[in-house]
């Protein structure tokens, strides 16, 4: 996780900390234009750096929720001076724990404070997203008191919203106070908790242990017999009722019972899923329902494309994100949407299963998408492939010269087979084999497979599995010959593209951003709609346009059939099959009187690879 508070400093012998501050967008003006800031964290220790990052920005949000409220006479320098005094104060309580002064372990009252700041930040999470529930909820509390001490309640007067109002301060207040007695004393906030609830006499703080519970269980049983048990039962039953894991534990064990997930997938999974975090806080999972679900689709609806990566989006949070409320061409697509929703609801139906929740508010959630699939990525026209191939575009921009046989390659094999990228770049030497045909000789093939002993191979789909003919184009070019001589040079070359590195579950990531960001844009055919993958649909519209069937298109690219019988008990067409009905008739033409000169790409392997220092 990035913490964007908190910046390192390098120098020639050390590293210096400093926390950092965005302004709100609402307040740069009453900054004079001021962006963000910064403060020194005084060599503060690596491990104590973090939290002391949490606690400023904590001190300096109330700061900022103070100056809407009214507290005009704060200036910049003001908020600097008083965060440089939580910073001595911690540096000085840093001293006293290493001098053993403090009676409590300084890992102690760091796990304690954050624990405090958790909460903190979970409650204002809370009123932030949903203001009005949790004033009914703090109505209700009230009720309940106020009717036990045989006080009249007129929820509508004003004397009763002001005590509420009064009553949502002391639990904001309470977190401060135990923040305070935890630096000062040592004190755990359970013991806080505890103190507060006897001298209120009330159950302010629900979060009881279930020992509490049963010592309470013991007390009322000796003092008031067996109807003051029954209600402490009646109490400990709705409890167990309502007890369950928070967000982030059913997210833990759901992603922990998920087998064969990439570190990609695991990582996209998993931030997926916090988004409900960032929504309303770790709370209880049983505590979702509809509504709350609702709006969340409604505000993943609102949030700004590469919400993580672009600048101006990054340091915001969630709820803040949303509230910038970007223009529709900026958000994030129905199709990423229907993702999350997803996701969500995958996670949700496990929490059903595992009786964690009752019931899965997120089912039947998706959106409607007016955009036919086959619209998605566009194809590339025939003049833009002659662009794409034209020798000096190509020999030049993808360096192959340089022995980058990767990007060379991977742009042929695809526009000539409709391999996938990931299948393209994770294949290993002994994927290119020789096939028998149905007469005396042999056909050169791909071999598309997911092999146990390298977990770094997986497929799309099983329907993924298949044997792929190589194109003539590709063996005039050479490619056979490319193969023998890397076998040949470097007896222990293992992989096709031995320099792609593993990455986020696949090789693709050099081969994708060179083709995707550096040459479709130098050659001025980068869209929102054409990538790599376009490569892989201008073979299957190729291919429909010249009539040919369905079913062989599908072999050949790896889709599943769409007939039960071709699917479940049909082997797969032989490669001699897929070669006449499919590879062979992959022969692009343009407007122009010749088509497309791929021949003009050869090159001698042998010279470049055996000048290649390995």
């Amino acid at each position: 996780m990035t913490y964007t508070h908190l910046v390192s400093k390098r120098s020639k012998s050390s590293i210096h900390f400093h926390f950092r501050s965005k302004i709100p967008v609402d307040l740069i003006s009453y900054f004079n234009s001021t962006k963000q800031f910064q403060i020194s964290l005084n060599n503060v220790s690596n491990k104590e750096s973090l939290l002391l990052s949490l606690k400023l920005k904590s001190i300096v949000q109330q700061l900022y929720s103070d100056i809407r409220s009214g507290m005009k006479n704060l200036t910049l320098e003001d908020i600097k001076e008083i965060l440089r005094i939580e910073v001595r104060k911690s540096i000085l309580y840093s001293h006293q724990v290493s001098e053993e002064s403090n009676k409590h372990s300084e890992r102690g009252v760091h796990k304690s404070i954050g624990h405090v700041l958790d909460l903190e930040t979970q409650l204002k999470q809370k009123m932030d997203s949903n203001l009005g529930e949790y004033r009914k909820d703090i109505e209700l509390k009230l009720e309940q008191i106020l009717t036990s001490l045989d006080i009249k309640v007129d929820k509508g007067s004003v004397d009763f919203k002001k005590l509420r109002n009064k009553f949502i301060d002391l639990y904001l207040i309470r977190l401060d106070w135990m923040k305070e007695l935890i630096n000062n004393t040592g004190r755990s906030d359970d013991d806080f908790r505890r103190e507060v609830d006897e001298k209120l006499n009330m159950n302010l703080f629900s979060e009881l242990t279930e020992q509490e519970i049963q010592s309470r269980l013991q007390v009322s049983e000796s003092i008031l017999g067996s109807s003051g048990k029954w209600n402490l039962d009646k109490e400990v039953s709705q409890r167990s009722k309502h007890q369950s894991n928070s967000i982030s534990e059913g997210i833990k064990k759901f992603i922990s019972e998920k087998y064969k997930l990439t570190s990609k997938s695991e990582m996209m999974m998993r931030s997926t899923l916090e988004m409900l975090i960032e929504k309303f806080g770790d709370i209880s999972l049983r505590k979702l329902d509809r509504g709350m679900c609702v709006d969340f689709k409604d505000d993943i609806r609102k949030l700004p494309r590469n919400r993580n990566k672009i600048q101006r989006f990054r340091d915001l949070d969630f709820h803040e994100q949303v509230k910038l409320n970007v223009d529709e061409k900026e958000r994030i697509s129905t199709k990423t949407v229907n993702n999350i929703l997803g996701y969500v609801s995958s996670f949700m139906e496990w929490c059903v299963i595992n009786d964690l929740i009752e019931k899965n508010f997120f089912k039947r959630m998706k959106l409607k998408i007016d955009v036919r699939h086959r619209d998605e990525r566009d194809r590339f026209t025939e003049n833009e492939l002659k662009k794409i191939f034209q020798k000096h575009n190509y020999i030049e921009l993808t360096e192959v010269e340089k022995h980058k046989y990767h990007n060379y390659w991977s742009c042929l094999i695809s526009v000539f087979s409709g391999l996938r990228l990931n299948e393209i770049c994770s294949l290993y030497l002994d994927n290119i084999i020789q096939v028998k045909c149905n007469g005396r000789g042999k056909r050169w093939c791909f071999n598309i497979l997911e092999e146990s002993e390298r977990p770094d191979k997986h497929l799309k789909t099983k329907s993924s599995r298949r044997i792929v003919p190589v194109h003539d184009v590709l063996i005039d070019l050479d490619f056979i010959e490319f193969v023998e001589l890397l076998k040949k040079r470097h007896k222990n070359r293992e992989r096709l593209f031995q320099e792609l590195k593993y990455g986020e579950g696949s090789y693709i990531r050099n081969v994708s951003y060179f083709f995707n960001k550096i040459y479709l844009t130098k050659l001025g055919l980068k869209t929102n709609k054409k990538n790599f993958h376009s490569l892989r649909h201008t073979v299957i519209d190729h291919l429909k346009q010249k009539g040919v069937e369905v079913s062989f298109i599908n072999e050949l690219v790896g889709h599943h059939h769409g007939n039960i019988d071709l699917d479940r008990y049909g082997k797969g067409y032989n490669s001699d099959i897929i070669y006449n009905k499919c590879v062979k008739k992959i022969n692009y033409e343009t407007s122009h009187t010749r088509g497309i000169d791929f021949m003009s790409l050869k090159i001698d392997w042998k010279k470049i690879i055996t000048t290649r220092v390995w």
